[in-house]
């Protein structure tokens, strides 16, 4: 697994042609296949929900290392914690994909999106879904919907017209999943390792931002530190701490880029002791201060 990144909205809509808002969620589509892939090819983790609709040609897609055959009329569900890459595109290949920051989920109400997303966690060992015409035509409908909505940004209710068209999303995704996975279907025996596995990213994905210490999650599964870390490092060939700290990362580079946060309040977000601390950390990422990084990106948009 080496040369892997994980990379966040706001870096996908410097390489590929979409809209975002605010970096919690953005809409892309692949009008160039040749140069389809992120990060130079390499495997990516993108610190969002994606999904992948594919509306023709073919294309072979690495997840956690096992590859897919895509072709027109597949659904995608792709965590932030699997790790893809292209293996190969055809030259008609094309596909549209809507990837949705957690944050952004957390703070729509009235429905338990957040259920529809455990449905995505849940598909965690197979998460590409053959749909039939009718469903693919809906599914485009829909992301286009919300592709729209991000784009009226002198609207009144801009972010409300956002979360409502993203409700209709899962609204689909959810009964396309309800019928192409029957309750009766045979489910994959997963061992003890694989759900430790599972249930470690679910922690994580939850509280990462707040909880830096190995000893939190390892605590909350009921296990020893030395048993998650060498779970973890068997099944991905990285550390606890590199996800966490990786995540961390990405978030920050996010909330440098897409908002006015000063960088002592970005730093309490993230809990970090203080300031001195959180641009030590970024600066051993990156390579460059928090001020450094933002005044780059900056000149970018």
């Amino acid at each position: 697994m080496k040369g892997y990144r994980i990379v966040n909205i706001q870096e996908i809509l410097l390489q590929k042609n979409g809209v975002a808002y605010k970096g919690e969620i953005g809409v892309f589509v692949s009008d160039k296949p040749r140069v389809i892939a992120l990060a130079q090819g390499n495997p990516v983790y993108v610190n969002a929900f994606s999904y992948m609709l594919v509306l023709r040609g073919d294309a072979e897609l690495s997840i956690d290392e096992r590859i897919y055959t895509l072709t027109a009329g597949m659904l995608c569900l792709i965590s932030p914690l699997h790790l893809t890459s292209f293996v190969q595109v055809s030259a008609t290949f094309q596909c549209i994909f809507l990837c949705i920051h957690k944050n952004f989920v957390d703070h729509i109400r009235g429905l338990q999106v957040g259920q529809r997303i455990t449905i995505g966690e849940n598909m965690h060992l197979a998460p590409v879904v053959k749909i039939g015409p009718e469903e693919g035509h809906l599914l485009r409908h829909c992301i286009d919907d919300v592709r729209r909505q991000i784009e009226r940004q002198g609207h009144t209710y801009h972010l409300e017209l956002i979360q409502n068209a993203l409700v209709r999303f899962y609204l689909e995704v959810d009964n396309i999943l309800e019928h192409e996975l029957p309750a009766s279907a045979p489910r994959e025996v997963q061992s003890r390792q694989v759900l430790l596995l599972r249930e470690f990213f679910s922690l994580l994905m939850n509280h990462y931002k707040e909880q830096h210490q190995v000893a939190f999650y390892a605590d909350a599964m009921h296990i020893s530190c030395q048993y998650l870390t060498a779970t973890v490092r068997r099944q991905t060939g990285k550390t606890v701490n590199t996800f966490i700290f990786e995540l961390l990362y990405s978030e920050a580079r996010n909330l440098l880029s897409t908002t006015d946060l000063s960088i002592q309040q970005i730093a309490a977000k993230l809990r970090f002791a203080d300031q001195a601390s959180f641009s030590k950390f970024f600066k051993r990422c990156s390579g460059m201060s928090p001020f450094q990084f933002r005044t780059v990106a900056s000149r970018r948009e």
